[in-house]
C-alpha cells in the first residue's frame, strides 16, 4: 500500500502512555503541534498496571532518598489541588507485624516526618494499640499494632487519567492517535517517521522537528532503534495485582510487609479488593501472571490477614500484570540492587538530533515530566517565542459540578446507584457528562447500571465507544473505564446488553 503525504509537525511524541500524554498536552499548551504515535491503545502497557495510588513514596525514606520523596509530595500536593474528583485524600493502616522493619514507635516517627516532608498537606497521622486497631479493621491479626498514615489515590484506573491528558491534548491542537506502530525513524535536519495503522495496515509518513521518545519500559530500545545517545538504562521490575471480592471492612488501603520485607497492599476497588503487588525481577516488558505470583500475593493475604476462610485461586475475579521502569543510570541490572531502585525519571535530550528520551518516572510525578520537556523542546528553539500558555491540567470549577449535579438528579430518579453514577459521571467526564444525560433523556433506560456496584450506565457505555478513540472492546472495558478490571470475563460475557452495544 502506498504511503500517503508527510505532513509536517514541531515534534513528534512515541509513547501514549503517562509521559507522552502529559508531554503531548504540555507542549501543545505552549503552542508547539504536535503528534503523538502510540502501537496500541493509549496507556495499554505500564500506566494501566498501576495500583492507582498518588503517593509521595514513602518508602523511598528507607533508602533516604529524601529528595524524591520531597519532590513526590509536592506533585501529589498539587494532584490533589488540581484534581478534587479524580484524585482523593486515601488513608493507610499498616499492621505492624513481625515482618514490619520497625516497631510502633520507630513507625510512628517515620510517619510524622513523612508527613512533614510532604508540607503538612494531608491529615495528621496516627498510631493505634492492637485492641483499638482490631476493632477499626476487624479483619487485621489480633495482638498487632498499626500505623495510619495518608497519601492519595484514584478513585477510578490509572489509564482513565491518562486518557484526560490525551483528551487535553487533542482540545489544545495536538493530534493523538492509538494503535499506530512507528516502522521508520530517521534523522537528516529533521525527522522523517513512518507508521502503520495496527489494525488497517495503512502507512503514513511525517516529518518533525523533533522526536520524544515516551515509550516507557521500550525506552532503551527505541533509542537504539533510532540511534539517539542516551546515558540512562532501564530495570524492569514485574508487579502483579488479583482482584478479590471484598475483604476489608473500610475504604481504607491496608499496608502489610510480605516475608521479603516488602510492603504490599490491600486497597479498595468499588465493591471489590485488590491484592498487590509483586516484585520480580525481569528482562522485557510482559503481562503474565504465573502460578507463582498468584500463589505468592494468596499466602501472604492469608498470613498477614483474619479471614473467615483463605483465599484461593477459585476467589480471583481479575488479575493483571506489568513492568515498572527503573532507572539505572547506565548500570545493568546486574550492577545494581534493583530492589532498592526508585521511580525516580530521567529526562534525557540528545541536541545534536533533536530528541528527547524519558526514562522511569511514576504517574505521581506527571506534572513535573510534562514542565521539563516543555523547557527541553524550548531550549531547541522550538517552542514559539511568544510564551502564552493554556491550562493544560486541572479540573472544572466546583459550581459547574454542582450544576450538573442537580439536573442529573433528574435523569436518575428511582435509580439504587443515584448519588454513585452521578458522581462518578462527573469525575471521569466533567461537563461532557452532559452529553450523556441528553442520551438518557431520548431512552431512559440508558439510566440503568450496567454492574450494581460501578457506578456506570448504559449511556456511559455508549458515549464512550462514540467519542473517546474506542477501536477494540477492551479499550473502553479496561482503559476508558474500569470494567474488566473489577468483573470476571464470565460477568462480562453474561451482560449481553453490554456485548450488544460493544459490537454496534
Amino acid at each position: 500500500m502506498s504511503k500517503k503525504k508527510s505532513i509536517q509537525y514541531d515534534v513528534v511524541v512515541v509513547g501514549g502512555g503517562i509521559n507522552g500524554a502529559v508531554s503531548a498536552a504540555r507542549l501543545a499548551a505552549g503552542g508547539v503541534k504536535v503528534l503523538l504515535l502510540e502501537k496500541d491503545d493509549f496507556a495499554s502497557k505500564t500506566s494501566q498496571e498501576s495500583s492507582n495510588l498518588v503517593w509521595g513514596g514513602i518508602k523511598y525514606l528507607q533508602s533516604y532518598e529524601f529528595a524524591l520523596v520531597y519532590k513526590l509530595c509536592r506533585s501529589r500536593n498539587e494532584l490533589l489541588k488540581a484534581y478534587p474528583n479524580r484524585i482523593r485524600q486515601i488513608g493507610f493502616l499498616a499492621s505492624i507485624g513481625p515482618t514490619a522493619p520497625f516497631g510502633r514507635l520507630l513507625g510512628l516517627f517515620g510517619t510524622m516526618f513523612y508527613w512533614a516532608i510532604g508540607l503538612f498537606a494531608t491529615r495528621r497521622p496516627k498510631v493505634y494499640s492492637p485492641s483499638v486497631a482490631n476493632k477499626i479493621e476487624p479483619r487485621f491479626l489480633p495482638g498487632r499494632a498499626a500505623l495510619e498514615y495518608f497519601d492519595a489515590g484514584l478513585p477510578d484506573n490509572d489509564s482513565r487519567f491518562v486518557w484526560h491528558f490525551i483528551e487535553t491534548a487533542k482540545s489544545l491542537g495536538a493530534t493523538c492517535l492509538n494503535y499506530k506502530e512507528v516502522k521508520d525513524a530517521k534523522f537528516d535536519g529533521t525527522w522523517e517517521i513512518s507508521f502503520d495503522d495496527s489494525l488497517s495496515g495503512e502507512s503514513q509518513n511525517v516529518s518533525a522537528a523533533a522526536l520524544i521518545n515516551a515509550t516507557g519500559p521500550f525506552a532503551n530500545l527505541i533509542s537504539e532503534r533510532f540511534r539517539l545517545e542516551n546515558k540512562s538504562t532501564l530495570a524492569l521490575s514485574k508487579g502483579v495485582h488479583l482482584i478479590v471480592p471484598k475483604i476489608h471492612s473500610s475504604e481504607r488501603v491496608l499496608a502489610f510487609w510480605d516475608e521479603q520485607g516488602r510492603m504490599f497492599y490491600v486497597l479498595p476497588m468499588n465493591d471489590r479488593s485488590m491484592i498487590g503487588t509483586t516484585d520480580t525481577r525481569v528482562s522485557a516488558e510482559t503481562k503474565e501472571v504465573t502460578a507463582e505470583d498468584r500463589e505468592f500475593l494468596l499466602k501472604q493475604i492469608n498470613k498477614e490477614m483474619n479471614l473467615t476462610k483463605p483465599l484461593t485461586e477459585s476467589d480471583i475475579i481479575a488479575e493483571r500484570s506489568g513492568v515498572r521502569p527503573l532507572v539505572t543510570d547506565g548500570k545493568s541490572g546486574t550492577e545494581v540492587d534493583w530492589h532498592k531502585l526508585s521511580r525516580k525519571h530521567v529526562v534525557e535530550t540528545d541536541a545534536k538530533q533533536k530528541a528527547i528520551s524519558l526514562f522511569g518516572g511514576k504517574l505521581t510525578d506527571c506534572l513535573n515530566v510534562g514542565e521539563e520537556v516543555f523547557r527541553e523542546i524550548s531550549r531547541l528553539g522550538l517552542a514559539p517565542a511568544k510564551r502564552v500558555t493554556s491550562p493544560w491540567f486541572g479540573e472544572e470549577p466546583a459550581h459547574a459540578k454542582r450544576e450538573f449535579t442537580d439536573k442529573a438528579q433528574q435523569y436518575f430518579a428511582g435509580k439504587p446507584e443515584l448519588e454513585l453514577t452521578i458522581e462518578s459521571l462527573w469525575r471521569r467526564h466533567g461537563s461532557r457528562a452532559e452529553q450523556i444525560l441528553a442520551l438518557i433523556s431520548e431512552d431512559a433506560s440508558k439510566a440503568d447500571s450496567v454492574f450494581d456496584g460501578l457506578g456506570i450506565c448504559y449511556a456511559e457505555i455508549e458515549f464512550v465507544a462514540q467519542n473517546e478513540d474506542v477501536r477494540k472492546p477492551e479499550d473502553l472495558l479496561r482503559r476508558r473505564l474500569p470494567i474488566s478490571m473489577s468483573r470476571s470475563q464470565v460477568e462480562i460475557a453474561s451482560n449481553k446488553r453490554l456485548n450488544s452495544l460493544l459490537s454496534s
